[in-house]
């Protein structure tokens, strides 16, 4: 009985931050978008359906309850090559401290490669050069509650430097995760909220930070010692849009290679999505390496690679 009057506690103080987050549409008023882009290839081939799928220290950056399948010691690396020559990656390391919990580092990051400044009196440039570069480095800490349900929360220190460190803003953020087992259900349920901080000041302008609420599922439609398959499905409540909707698959042959694809609704540009991933453990080591593409309407396709290493 403590213990599930203890996760009702919980689900209140998540709900009361949601309200907090997200008390209207701030379209247009929101900057730091690089906390918005996917940074796991397994959830970002199935359709970034992500809160349920939190797994190992690739999770960090999304709902850190995700870090508790962490057996000892795990370390994730994920890097998305983006368009206009942007790079886009995380590393993150957890570690299990047993009855304690787990505790996890992880530093997203996103830079461009070196450009010329223009003026209208110089247009091919003025000789001098300029890159923007924006990170969130974040500590995390998780810890079961129930056999059933876990809960995780990171602190974020995020750094945005828009014309190297000339024009720059910092702030803090928190995000929120939960992770539910229903085994009777074969189900995972998750709930995240994202980037709850203090807004971006550059110069004179504030911004607000692209907060997020997500619920998820994840569903075990077959298992057995030949095959398994997966179904997930996320509904995402943005800051500054409307409710956003994903859907995903995976099929698993042998515990080793596993085909996945999804799709995104509601979204600007982002539609379908596909991959694959493999089992580490023909090689002798723990772990998994996975990959994404990801189609848009109108805008160049982008690559993922994701690597977890458990120790």
């Amino acid at each position: 009985m403590k213990k599930k009057t203890t996760v009702c506690r919980i689900c209140i103080a998540l709900a009361i931050f949601a309200q907090m987050a997200f008390a209207g549409n701030r379209s247009g008023s929101v900057t730091g978008l690089f906390l918005k882009l996917p940074i796991n290839a397994r959830a970002t081939a199935m359709g970034n359906a992500q809160a349920a799928l939190a797994q190992g220290a690739l999770s960090i950056p999304f709902n850190p309850a995700g870090t508790l399948s962490v057996a000892d010691f795990s370390l994730g690396a994920t890097y998305n090559q983006w368009w206009a020559d942007i790079t886009h990656s995380f590393v993150g390391v957890s570690a299990n401290l047993s009855d304690l919990g787990t505790v996890g580092f992880g530093v997203l990051m996103l830079a461009t490669d070196d450009m010329l400044v223009r003026t209208p009196q110089f247009p091919e440039g003025t000789g001098e050069k300029f890159k923007a570069f924006e990170a969130a480095y974040a500590v995390s800490y998780a810890r079961q509650i129930s056999q059933e349900f876990g809960i995780g929360i990171s602190a974020k220190y995020i750094q945005s430097n828009l014309f190297n460190k000339q024009l720059n803003a910092k702030s803090f953020a928190l995000d929120i995760g939960t992770l539910y087992d229903i085994p009777v259900l074969q189900t995972r349920l998750g709930i995240s909220i994202n980037n709850l901080g203090q807004d971006l000041t550059y110069i004179s302008e504030t911004y607000s930070i692209p907060s997020v609420l997500r619920f998820g599922a994840l569903t075990t439609v077959v298992q057995n010692e030949e095959n398994e398959m997966y179904l997930a499905f996320q509904i995402a409540r943005p800051n500054d849009g409307d409710e956003q909707y994903n859907l995903g698959g995976e099929y698993v042959v042998m515990s080793t290679i596993a085909l996945r694809g999804g799709y995104r609704f509601n979204y600007d540009e982002e539609n379908w999505s596909a991959g694959i991933g493999m089992n580490l453990r023909s090689l002798g080591l723990s772990g998994h390496l996975d990959y994404a593409y990801s189609h848009y309407k109108t805008l160049p396709a982008t690559h993922m690679f994701s690597l977890e290493l458990g120790f």
